[in-house]
This record gives C-alpha cells, sequence and structure tokens, in this order.
C-alpha cells in the first residue's frame, strides 16, 4: 500500500465531495464532442517546428472565445493566457501543450475518420493536448470555479525536434519567478505520466581531407573511413541499463563519386540518459571518439593531420529528476486514482517538463487521455473514446496546486 502526505489525501477527499468539482468533472464529460471537433479543427492547421505562427494565432483566438483573460503571444509564437486568481498572490500552475508537430507542410491531406478513430498526421501529438486544455479552461469559467493562485494555460512553440523544447524555455524566463509548478500534456493513455527528464545531446560530426581517385591517389586517407572508424568505436561504448542511457547514430553521408575517395563524411548522433551525470560521461566519450576517427584514420596511412574532424553540439536537453514521492508526483497518483485509474508513472521522458524541471520547477507530463498509435508517423491515429479522463485529472490537479475559493486550499509544495 502506497503512503501519500495526508494533507494531500485530505485535499482530494475535499474534491471528491464538492459539487461544484462534480459537476465540473460531468461538464468535461459532456463537453468531449467539441474538444474533438476543435481537434480536428487545429490539425489541419499545420506548424512544422520553427513555422507554428498560424496555428499559434488561431489557438490564441480559440482561448479567447473560451474566455481566457489576458492573452499574450510572444516574438516565437507562444500563447498563453490567465484565470486570475482571488488570492493575488503573483504566483501560478501552468497548463501547456506543444503548438508543433514533426511533420513538413502537406502532410495532413485530411483526417479520416474510421472505425471510431481520426487519422491523420498530428492529430495526437500535441494537437490533442491543445484541444484538452481549452476544454478545462470552459470547466473552470462555466462552473464559475475561481482559484486561489492563477492558472496560466499555454501554448508552447519548437518542443520537436531541432526546437528542443526552446519554446518551453523562453516561455519560463518570462515567467521567472511566477509559477509553482508545470502541468505538461504530452504522451500516451490516461494512466501513464513523466516525472523526470530524460536529458538529450546531439551532435552534428564533420570529416574532411583532400579525397582523390580510387586507384591514383591510393594510399591517401579517407573522410568515409574516418568516420566508419569513429562509429564503429562510438558502437562499443558500454552504457549503464539503470539509468537508461542510450545512443545512436544517424543520417550518415558522405563521398563525392563511387570511384573517389571521399573528401567529406558526416553524420549525426543522438546521446540519452535519464541521469544528466551519466549523460556527460557518454558525451567525454563520444567526444573521444570523433577524434580518435580522425587519427586512426591518419595512422593508418602514416599521413598525419589530413583528416580533419569537427563538430557541433546541435541540442542540449537537460536532465534532471524528482523523487516519486514528490508532493508533484503524489498529487498526480491521487488525482489518477480519484478517477479510478491505476497510475503509471514513468521515470523517464522527453518533454517541455524537462525545461521546468531543471528549472527547479516541479512539474509532471500527462498523458492525451485516449487510445493513440503511430505517433511521429504520416498513419497516427486517435480514438476518442473515453479521452476526456486527461482533461478531468488536469482540473483536479490544478485544483489541488492552484486551490479553489470555497472548494480547497492550494496544496504545499
Amino acid at each position: 500500500m502506497e503512503n501519500f502526505r495526508q494533507d494531500l489525501v485530505q485535499i482530494f477527499d475535499t474534491l471528491r465531495n464538492q459539487d461544484k468539482v462534480k459537476t465540473a468533472l460531468n461538464f468535461l464529460q459532456q463537453d468531449a464532442a467539441n474538444t474533438i471537433a476543435q481537434q480536428k479543427q487545429l490539425v489541419v492547421i499545420e506548424a512544422p517546428t520553427f513555422q507554428e505562427e498560424k496555428r499559434s494565432k488561431a489557438y490564441a483566438q480559440m482561448l479567447q472565445e473560451a474566455g481566457l483573460k489576458d492573452i499574450q503571444t510572444d516574438d516565437r509564437h507562444n500563447v498563453w493566457g490567465k484565470i486570475y486568481g482571488y488570492g493575488k498572490t503573483g504566483k501560478a500552475v501552468l497548463l501547456e501543450g506543444h503548438l508543433d508537430t514533426v511533420f513538413q507542410y502537406g502532410a495532413v491531406k485530411s483526417i479520416i475518420e474510421k472505425d471510431g478513430k481520426l487519422h491523420a498526421p498530428g492529430i495526437c501529438d500535441d494537437t490533442r493536448a491543445l484541444a484538452a486544455n481549452l476544454s478545462v479552461l470552459r470547466a473552470f469559467l462555466k462552473q464559475e470555479i475561481i482559484p486561489y493562485h492563477d492558472i496560466i494555460i499555454a501554448g508552447t512553440v519548437s518542443e520537436e525536434g531541432l526546437g528542443a523544447m526552446s519554446g518551453m524555455k523562453y516561455l519560463l524566463e518570462h515567467l521567472k519567478g511566477q509559477l509553482i509548478a508545470t502541468i505538461s500534456i504530452d504522451g500516451f493513455s490516461r494512466a501513464a505520466f513523466y516525472y523526470n527528464a530524460t536529458g538529450m545531446i546531439n551532435y552534428d560530426v564533420t570529416y574532411t581531407g583532400p579525397g582523390g581517385h580510387a586507384y591514383t591517389a591510393f594510399g591517401t586517407p579517407s573522410a568515409v573511413h574516418a568516420m566508419g572508424r569513429a562509429i564503429a568505436l562510438l558502437a562499443d561504448i558500454q552504457v549503464p541499463t539503470v539509468p537508461k542511457t542510450t545512443f545512436t547514430v544517424s543520417l550518415v553521408q558522405g563521398g563525392q563519386a563511387i570511384h573517389g575517395i571521399a573528401q567529406k563524411a558526416n553524420f549525426k548522433i543522438n546521446m540519452r540518459s535519464d541521469a544528466a551525470s551519466e549523460l556527460a560521461k557518454l558525451e567525454q566519450k563520444a567526444l573521444a571518439a570523433f577524434q580518435q576517427g580522425a587519427l586512426l584514420e591518419n595512422q593508418r596511412w602514416q599521413k598525419p593531420d589530413t583528416i580533419k574532424v569537427a563538430y557541433e553540439k546541435i541540442m542540449n536537453i537537460p536532465a534532471g529528476s524528482q523523487p516519486e514521492d514528490a508532493a508533484i508526483v503524489q498529487i498526480t497518483k491521487l488525482a489518477t486514482r480519484a478517477l479510478g485509474i491505476t497510475p503509471k508513472p514513468k521515470t523517464g521522458g522527453c518533454t517541455n517538463g524537462n525545461m521546468s524541471i531543471a528549472a527547479g520547477i516541479p512539474a509532471v507530463t500527462l498523458g492525451r487521455g485516449g487510445e493513440e498509435y503511430g505517433a511521429h508517423t504520416l498513419n497516427e491515429w486517435f480514438n476518442p473514446e473515453g479521452v476526456y479522463a486527461c482533461e478531468q485529472k488536469s482540473l483536479l490537479m490544478l485544483l489541488a496546486l492552484a486551490g479553489g475559493q470555497n472548494i480547497v486550499k492550494p496544496a504545499q509544495l
């Protein structure tokens, strides 16, 4: 039997017995059709990473129509606004989903509805979160629930790929000193949630040399061979299973002709770990392998300094952790249990929550609430059945964290 702080247990006992909360939870279930309709409206407004302006404007309009106050958009197209708290504390809880998808323009040609599922690239990740948070906003305002602390609802940019959660980082800098906690909606299922931050580092590595004719210049060190030597060294690096630490070389290219000694070769490497210390160790081993690849190729042909290597860190997402008995984690579990769902905490995860955890802000990332398949593929689909559990969980957590007038006092974190 899991032990929970008694004050947190009492908060959820209080919430379960409040008529206004019951009505709000029921509203979220009834509002599911509106939520799905807005999800479909948003998914056809394509938003590749770094190109989110059009969807940002549409989302700002939806937030305004739902009744959010003081809506702002920054120069990167993050958009957010507030439900003002009666406590006038200047503190807030953030609920957010990201605006961008991994797909380029033209990927979303239509939404296919088949077997009760919605088929479209980006229909889940993270369009679903944007629509879900609109429903939570409507529940607060229609039921006239006034929090003690402010609640900020946001659509963030540049979460995916080389965006590297930079939109969330930028928003946190703007809101510095205000945030008590953050809740991100991203990932699968109604039971799973992430409370730790898997760090990620990507490098772009390039080898260059003089090259030459494959026959007449034989003996000249090859950029492709140097790259191959480095990749072989990288492949043999041993990493721990716990904390989970991974790496992969990808996007390999090089050479200029089938009958030519390569003048240039390039690869990229992705490295991740649930622990910052292990990620740092892996990075140092990788840097050594980059250098060693060039050195070994030059030594093979006894031509020092012929092959050169250059590398650039193109992504650096911080790792971080929170104890499983942290208040934010207990609140997430209790909110999940309150809906009759067994919580499934995940120790890893690379989401916008990484940026909050790195900044010392308590944070969790909740699943989008429904059955889904094929995220980051053209075959992505979403099953709307029972998805309102996501919104219900968000509402309960916001009340626990931000409090509610004549309902409950906010939890101590």
